[in-house]
């Protein structure tokens, strides 16, 4: 069944006679087509409910209002856990979703059981400072599609990260240029939750699962699991920072062994 009124884009999966929900949360500039390679096995063992955030994927009609913040962004993502009467559910974020899902487990604790968090961002360094300045500073005058290709370049450079670039690219071009303005006006805001990040005490059993070759981050990652008796990470090899996408088999096997067991 598929719903689109003032709520969210969401799509859901039933499993005959099970009541365990995974929730799906992609990041900026992505949508629920990043999660196509989990749909097939996740589906198996659970219902399942993918969310495009405002402005993103076929949410991409609902603009972001002048005040729009990630407390609404995670607001509007529990509005549809609501709205579907889903009580908890385990959830699933990639990137920018790894910090969304963290702050629904930390504002709305009954709503999450477990959480699974693909290419996490856990602290701002200075190669990621660079970038998000740089992207302030030159939106004005670059169209956002050069933009979004040159992270995607940045943030998954090996050949064997194409196809995650490319998906990535192709989902960003669905974006409206007023809904890219108003993300970067949240740039601030974003920063200061990552830095907030760093400093959670995750209350709920969490797996990181990272890209060894998600360079930007998967070592601040192993710095932030080390200190957290609930949080385990995993890595794979030969991924980047959507390890879902460029390792699914891996991906899909160790995550819901996590959540199952």
């Amino acid at each position: 069944m598929v719903l689109q009124q003032k709520t969210l884009y969401y799509k859901k999966y039933i499993k005959k006679g099970c009541d365990q929900w995974v929730t799906f949360v992609h990041g900026a500039g992505g949508s629920s087509a990043v999660w196509h390679k989990q749909l097939k096995y996740f589906k198996e063992h659970f219902n399942l409910l993918f969310v495009d955030l405002r402005g993103h994927g076929k949410s991409n009609d609902l603009l972001l209002p002048s005040n729009y913040n990630l407390n609404i962004a995670t607001q509007e993502i529990v509005d549809v856990l609501n709205q579907l009467k889903i009580k908890s559910s385990f959830f699933v974020g990639v990137s920018l979703g790894t910090i969304l899902a963290a702050k629904i487990a930390k504002d709305f604790p009954e709503k999450v059981k477990k959480m699974v968090l693909c290419g996490a961002i856990t602290k701002l360094t200075f190669r990621t400072n660079f970038l998000l300045q740089t992207a302030a500073f030159i939106k004005g005058f670059t169209p956002p599609i050069l933009l979004y290709q040159l992270f995607a370049y940045i943030i998954m450079p090996k050949t064997n990260h194409k196809e995650s670039r490319l998906l990535f690219i192709a989902e960003a071009r669905k974006i409206k240029y007023s809904v890219f303005k108003k993300w970067l006006s949240l740039l601030p805001e974003l920063k200061k939750a990552i830095n907030d990040f760093s400093e959670l005490k995750i209350s709920k059993p969490t797996l990181f699962i990272s890209g060894e070759q998600d360079y930007l981050f998967v070592n601040h990652i192993k710095s932030f699991v080390d200190t957290r008796a609930n949080c385990d990470l995993f890595k794979i090899p030969n991924s980047g920072h959507v390890a879902n996408n460029d390792s699914p088999k891996i991906f899909n096997k160790v995550s819901i062994n996590f959540l199952i067991e």
